[in-house]
């Protein structure tokens, strides 16, 4: 594993031991926008913890004809309505605007009901994307790019074509057979370092204790990680020192569990 950033604050929730014994589900989700624009994702959720991970995807954007990987899930909450939204970008970043561009990011926003994301929509307000790529601009008569999206936010005034809150649809399915993104990284780690994660221990050691999905290694008394805050990989040592590995996304292909 690649060396360890310690992290800028303690753990003491893995300490703990009111922890949940949960197991995320994995979900794809595709939403079709009013420009036949889609995003095709997936997602790891506990409904017991209401805690998203993992949301990663792609938006294919069909108005420019073009292809953006989203993969880093950066925003996660409750909408006040019963459900999630959580938004994921093609960068590490939340940083990108219209008119002209931040820079080439892109990013897409899903809403499920809280109980069972196959439930559907419990806010269409908070479902959008915005695609500042390259291949996304739309330039004006001024020579300047502009971003493609479906926000409710925006001014359609800056949007050549328009920019109408209207979603044509989504639709969420749970993907039977397939565990957790986050459980297949944690069996990686068990399988390529088991100096650090032995005895293997599978999903069912896998346990909850929010915004923590994580396994406990008994015998070396360390702890592996995600944090559905930032979707982040952390490592807790016998030292009670905790470690920031990264974003999950990156160990995530690491790993080949995308």
């Amino acid at each position: 594993m690649n060396k360890l950033k310690i992290s800028g604050f303690l753990l003491p929730a893995f300490l703990l031991a009111n922890t949940l014994q949960a197991e995320p589900l994995s979900y794809q989700v595709e939403v079709i926008y009013w420009d036949n624009s889609v995003f095709y994702g997936k997602f790891d959720y506990d409904a017991a913890s209401k805690q998203i991970m993992n949301l990663r995807g792609l938006i294919d954007d069909v108005a420019m004809g073009n292809i953006e990987p989203i993969r880093y899930q950066l925003d996660a909450k409750q909408d006040g309505k019963g459900g999630i939204t959580a938004s994921a970008y093609s960068m590490n970043s939340t940083r990108i605007a219209t008119g002209p561009n931040i820079n080439n990011n892109a990013y897409a926003t899903i809403n499920f009901n809280a109980a069972d994301p196959t439930l559907g929509v419990t806010d269409e307000n908070e479902l959008g994307y915005m695609d500042c790529s390259g291949l996304a601009l739309m330039y004006d008569n001024q020579g300047v790019g502009h971003c493609m999206y479906h926000v409710p936010t925006y001014d359609p005034i800056y949007f050549p074509m328009g920019g109408e809150n209207f979603v044509l649809s989504e639709t969420i399915t749970r993907i039977d057979n397939e565990i957790s993104a986050a459980d297949c990284l944690f069996n990686w780690a068990e399988h390529n370092y088991p100096e650090l994660f032995s005895p293997a221990l599978g999903v069912t050691n896998s346990k909850t204790l929010p915004p923590y999905y994580f396994r406990h290694y008994a015998q070396a008394n360390v702890y592996l990680g995600i944090s559905a805050t930032d979707n982040h990989i952390y490592y807790l040592d016998a030292n009670n020192e905790l470690q920031d590995v990264g974003a999950s996304y990156d160990w995530l292909e690491q790993a080949e569990c995308n």
